[in-house]
């Protein structure tokens, strides 16, 4: 009789503890939303290891079309993060979050909304568009900003643009860079070149870096391209906007000089990771938070990751924990105490 009780009670406790283990197991789960494109699927592949790997997580993984209904899954509990949004092309920020956007310290933007969705802090990825020369360019001709672009016009000419300089520019009209204009107001003496696809555009500029000739081309960070190939910006005017925004086709196009954009660079996309707030509020994710509010991965780790993934076909689970095992130096800050 004693021996059965000792055997039920053995039983009683070990049924606690199985039953104690899988609710702290289930406390360690999230489910996460995967970007539809590259660069924020490695953003969200490394976020996910490090959660796995370090912090004991079992991460559900949905990939999810980025857009308003993304945000809208967030905020109802249906998925618990997402992952390297772009303000530029995000419409739902402005609405859900209520709270900054700090990058380095510095309030970068503020958010008013009814915080339905809580900004979980930024990834370290900048999207940044340029223009772009080879950095053996830029030492041996000494081209440290476009204002230097025309004293070396006749390097970067070709037989189509006489006497100008050549910008290989946005491939197509429709992404309303404006280049001709931009090069027109801040008197660069460059003609824009359409070349009609990316793919057009960055295969001119790659056969351009293997025979080491100068070249200027328009291109946004992160790209593979970075990962291949030493770039240099020439530090366009920092972004602004005339008052009323009066460069609009509503306004045919008036511009206000050299005081605001088309005359001057892009705005930089600080971008972010977002989530639920009833999600990290909960104290069991804590420290998943706070290890989202110190991740920084830098633009050219995911530029490198682009090109095994992008260029060299390689598996981006692969690829991403590959980076980790060599990077520890790189991500281990931004685990929690």
């Amino acid at each position: 009789m004693k021996l059965s009780k000792t055997i039920s009670a053995l039983c009683l406790s070990l049924v606690l503890m199985i039953g104690s283990f899988g609710t702290a197991n289930a406390a360690k789960r999230l489910h996460a939303a995967i970007a539809d494109w590259t660069g924020g699927i490695i953003t969200c592949e490394v976020a996910v290891a490090i959660l796995e790997r370090e912090m004991g997580y079992k991460i559900k993984q949905t990939v999810f079309p980025s857009g308003t209904g993304l945000w809208e899954a967030i905020a109802a509990g249906e998925l618990d993060f997402a992952c390297e949004s772009w303000p530029s092309y995000a419409e739902a920020d402005d609405v859900m979050f209520n709270e900054d956007l700090i990058y380095d310290g510095k309030v970068v933007k503020s958010y008013k909304g009814d915080g339905t969705v809580d900004l979980l802090g930024t990834t370290g990825i900048i999207g940044m568009s340029d223009y772009w020369i080879p950095k053996y360019a830029a030492d041996e001709l000494g081209i440290k900003t476009w204002k230097d672009l025309n004293k070396h016009k006749a390097k970067f000419a070709t037989i189509e643009t006489g006497g100008k300089g050549r910008l290989i520019g946005c491939p197509v009209a429709g992404w309303n860079c404006h280049d001709q204009k931009r090069l027109d107001l801040l008197g660069i003496d460059f003609q824009a070149d359409e070349l009609g696809t990316e793919a057009a555009a960055i295969a001119e500029a790659k056969a351009a870096y293997m025979r080491k000739e100068p070249f200027l081309l328009y291109l946004w960070s992160p790209h593979w391209f970075f990962g291949e190939f030493d770039m240099v910006g020439v530090q366009l005017p920092e972004y602004k906007t005339c008052e009323g925004d009066t460069f609009t086709e509503a306004n045919n196009w008036k511009t206000c000089g050299t005081d605001g954009w088309p005359a001057t660079g892009w705005d930089k996309d600080y971008t972010m990771n977002y989530g639920n707030p009833d999600t990290f509020a909960k104290p069991e994710h804590a420290k998943a938070k706070a290890f989202f509010e110190r991740m920084k991965l830098e633009n050219l780790d995911q530029a490198k990751m682009l090109v095994e993934v992008d260029i060299k076909k390689r598996d981006v689970k692969e690829v991403v924990n590959e980076w980790l095992d060599n990077n520890p130096d790189k991500w281990k800050s931004w685990l929690p105490n």
